[in-house]
């Protein structure tokens, strides 16, 4: 019966001390600097301010804060009701422009995921390295240039 015991509780203790590991990953993950998936776009700063502004329409999302002078647009899609298994969500996009030269303007994005849960401290928020709305976003702003005579 102790012989039983003892087996069980090693199994249960490496059992835990195997999770560790993958933990350990995860958490290191969240506090890693994501860098902003960057193009560059052969149009003026402001030419394709107004340009991302649509783009960011286009693919769905409501704009937030935005300001020419500082480069800087915010966007947001609506937030994702959670219920009792799973937690509320928002997808935020943020958009930095620079120019790159007189002639051309280098567009950085980055994606965000916002949860509320369950769990204290309130809302959590993680750049997200790898997402579907990069393409998507680059594309429709690509797209907008050239609807507008900007890209050739």
């Amino acid at each position: 019966m102790i012989k039983k015991n003892i087996l069980l509780l090693l199994i249960g203790v490496s059992g835990l001390l195997g999770g560790c590991s993958s933990i350990a990953t995860r958490m290191q993950d969240r506090y890693v600097a994501v860098a902003p998936q960057e193009r560059i776009f052969s149009a003026t700063p402001k030419i394709v301010y107004e340009a991302a502004q649509l783009a960011a329409k286009r693919v769905g999302l409501l704009l937030g804060r935005k300001s020419f002078a500082t480069g800087r647009i915010e966007a947001y899609a609506p937030i994702r009701s959670g219920d009792p298994t799973s937690d509320a969500r928002q997808t935020t996009l943020s958009v930095r422009l620079d120019a790159a030269d007189p002639a051309s303007t280098r567009v950085g994005v980055l994606v965000w995921e916002h949860l509320q849960g369950a769990f204290p401290g309130g809302v959590s928020e993680q750049a997200l390295p790898q997402h579907s709305l990069y393409l998507i976003y680059f594309a429709a702003l690509e797209q907008v240039l050239r609807e507008n005579g900007s890209l050739k």
